[in-house]
Parts: C-alpha cells; sequence; structure tokens
C-alpha cells in the first residue's frame, strides 16, 4: 500500500523530556470499507525496541486516513524506518482489506449486523514471538490468570524506553535469560515456562515463518514442545494476522460459534473433539475468514456482558502446577 505522502524530520524532539525524535512521517488509507480509527488505535503510541536506541511509532488519524510517525531515540537507520512502517502498518491492520467476508456476511441474520458494528480486520504484532509468548502464558489457565502473567513478564523482561510511559515487548533473548523460578514466580507454570523458553530460543525461526504459507507455519509450530492447535492457530491470528485460524480446542468458542451459527446448544464439555468437530463443521462456509467469524462473536459476547471473568480459586496461587 502506497502512503499518501511521506515527510522527512531531520530534527525536533517530542514532548520535550522524552528525547524521542521525529523522523518520518506517512499517511495511509486502509484498504477496504468500515474502517474505524477511533475502535482500532486505541493504542496510539506502540514501541518497537526499548533502550538507548528506542523506536516507536505513533498513530493519529484524519477522516479515514491513518497517519504513522516513527520517533526514535538514539541511533536508527533509513532501513528501521522503513521496517517501522511495514510493522505499523500491521499493528493497525491497515492492508487486511475485509471486502470479501463482508460480501459474505450481508445477508447473515447473525454475521451482517455484528459485521457492521465490529471492524472484523485482523492485525499483527510487531514480532512472532510476542505473540507466541501470550499464546503460550494463555494456555491452561483463566484469562484473568493469563492477562496478570502477561503484565508481570513484559515489566520483568521488556526493554523500557527511557523517559517515556512506554515499554517494548519481550524479546526471545530477553525471555530465554529469564529462570525458570522467576517464571513460576510471576504466574508461569512449569510446562508453559518450558514452552515459552523453547520458543524464545527460536524466536528468529518463528519470525521466519511468516514467509511461509499459513498452512505451512502452523506445521512448523506444532513441531515445538508445547505447542498444540490452539496455541498455532493462536499465534497464526494475532502473529501472521491469519484471517482462518480457527480456535480449535479453546475452552468457550467451540460452543459460541455452533450456539450462534448453527443454533446448538447440546454440546457438552465432555466431548471436546465433538465440540471442535461441530464448530468446523458451521464455520466451513466462511473459509477463508473462519478466524474473523470467531472473533465478531467473541467481541459480541464481552460487549453484551455475557462473558464473566471466572473466579480465581485459591489453589489456583500456585502456578507452578499448571
Amino acid at each position: 500500500m502506497r502512503p499518501l505522502h511521506v515527510k522527512l524530520h531531520r530534527s525536533g524532539a517530542l514532548g520535550g523530556a522524552s528525547g524521542l525524535r521525529a523522523l518520518a512521517t506517512a499517511s495511509f488509507t486502509p484498504r477496504g470499507p468500515g474502517y474505524d480509527p477511533r475502535a482500532r488505535l486505541q493504542r496510539r503510541f506502540v514501541a518497537l525496541r526499548g533502550g538507548v536506541d528506542a523506536i516507536v511509532v505513533a498513530f493519529s488519524w484524519v477522516d479515514r486516513a491513518v497517519r504513522v510517525k516513527v520517533l526514535a531515540r538514539g541511533a536508527c537507520s533509513s532501513d528501521e524506518v522503513d521496517r517501522a512502517f511495514v510493522t505499523a502498518r500491521g499493528i493497525a491492520a491497515l492492508d487486511d482489506d475485509p471486502s470479501e467476508f463482508l460480501a459474505m456476511a450481508r445477508g447473515h441474520a447473525v454475521l451482517g449486523p455484528l459485521a457492521r458494528r465490529f471492524d472484523p480486520r485482523i492485525g499483527s504484532t510487531p514480532k512472532v514471538f510476542e505473540s507466541f509468548a501470550v499464546a503460550v502464558i494463555e494456555q491452561l489457565v483463566t484469562f484473568v490468570e493469563a492477562r496478570a502473567a502477561i503484565r508481570r513478564l513484559w515489566k520483568l523482561a521488556g526493554e523500557p524506553v527511557p523517559d517515556a510511559d512506554l515499554r517494548a515487548a519481550p524479546t526471545g533473548l530477553a525471555v530465554a535469560r529469564v529462570p525458570m523460578w522467576q517464571l513460576h514466580a510471576i504466574g508461569v507454570g512449569s510446562r508453559r515456562a518450558l514452552t515459552l523458553h523453547e520458543g524464545a530460543r527460536r524466536a528468529e525461526a518463528l519470525e521466519r515463518l511468516r514467509a511461509h504459507p499459513p498452512e505451512v507455519a502452523l506445521e512448523k509450530l506444532q513441531s515445538l514442545r508445547g505447542v498444540g492447535p490452539w496455541t498455532a492457530n493462536a499465534v497464526a491470528r494475532s502473529g501472521f494476522g491469519w484471517a482462518d485460524a480457527v480456535p480449535v480446542g479453546d475452552f468457550h468458542a467451540p460452543y459460541t460459534v455452533t450456539a450462534a451459527l448453527g443454533g446448538r446448544d447440546d454440546l457438552t464439555r465432555d466431548d471436546p473433539k465433538g465440540a471442535d468437530a461441530a464448530m468446523l463443521e458451521v464455520l466451513e462456509p466462511f473459509r477463508p475468514h473462519r478466524a474473523r467469524v470467531a472473533m465478531l462473536l467473541e467481541r459480541q459476547a464481552v460487549s453484551e456482558r455475557r462473558w464473566r471473568p471466572p473466579r480465581v480459586d485459591p489453589h489456583r496461587r500456585e502456578p507452578w502446577r499448571y
């Protein structure tokens, strides 16, 4: 996608004490209809790299045009500026055109209204390892526990931007240096910690998966210890921005999706494989946009407060058991 304009800044600081200087600005028109920058760009500043050579992207908008500003502290090459623009477009889902899916959903009794209410675009994280770390931490535990552990890991291993209230996501190298006992202490149990370290050691290989077709990348992801279909599809959706990733093995999705699209409420948690099969059946007509369907139904449940944070029992305070 070609920017509407690019303006290079030779000098100038942002916010005085922040020490960040603006290097370049570009405006982009999102592909496809229905882009809502107010809902999409809730994070106005994203740190791509912390430390003395920090790089930050800042988002703003005028009408439908999204403006991306690359800010830096210390050294930053022209290639890094170009990569920052590419990364920012992925974060903001500017290149994800949902037109085909919107045509599919237009006449659907359930999905049609949801597609008009929520933006069905899927963005991507700056690094695949960031998505991998989140997916692994979310295994086997409640949403509340996972969010708390993710925040602690970001604070522990993510590199801050000096003189700014920003922190970059942890790199694979940084997470690989966190000992097992410390991962336990922040709420990541032994099995997940082993998988997290495995992915951290292979962070560069994870990043190269973006060059593969998503189906091939899924297979390669599942070759890692502790990575099954659920984790692989979660990484494919948020790390690659793959619109056809299906949440198989999820604790809630098979039941909510089949109830919404198939009218079935007879599925039980005693047969998770059967629930997954039923979900795949009702999602089949929506290939290659099944992740968008699951995402819209998830947002509907949250917005209508049909989802409640589960209670964390006292024994779950012992994360090493999970």
